[in-house]
């Protein structure tokens, strides 16, 4: 079950997210839940935030992390900050182009790509295994069968 935040840091949009899972999770057909990350280049709530309270409950989340909003410095803080809140399941992905934000046109960073990420990723886990925790992160990425060139579907 794929889940889309709002741009309110709170309110129904929340709610209704919150609200969503909580039923779907109740129902016993759904096992975990996907948050999107900014889709469509457009601002909305971190699905980090989100999926924290929605894997505090037990349900395991999926989050989506695009490379198009920070360096490979914040990604790798975002990384371990995902680590420390238990959340394991990543889609990598390398985003869609930015959309308007505050007072404008944003503008994309792209500093690594979604494949590029996985690998980060993988040394990234390898070194907190190091330190005692033996599945740090479950990660994987879409392939678009759109492309006609093998990089370009990733």
């Amino acid at each position: 079950m794929e889940l889309v935040p709002g741009r309110e840091p709170a309110g129904r949009s929340v709610d209704s997210v919150k609200g969503m899972a909580a039923d779907a999770f109740a129902d016993g057909r759904v096992s975990a839940v996907s948050i999107t990350d900014n889709p469509g280049g457009n601002p909305a709530l971190s699905p980090d935030v989100i999926g924290h309270d929605i894997f505090k409950v037990g349900m395991d989340v999926i989050v989506h992390f695009t490379c198009r909003d920070a360096n490979r410095i914040g990604m790798e803080s975002r990384a371990l900050q995902l680590a420390m809140m238990g959340i394991k399941n990543i889609l990598a992905l390398t985003g869609d182009y930015i959309g308007k934000g505050f007072a404008g046109q944003g503008a994309p960073v792209f500093d690594l790509d979604s494949v590029t990420l996985l690998v980060m990723l993988r040394m990234l886990g390898k070194r907190v295994q190091q330190a005692g925790d033996p599945d740090v992160f479950f990660a994987g990425c879409a392939v678009s069968p759109f492309k006609s060139y093998r990089g370009g579907a990733l």
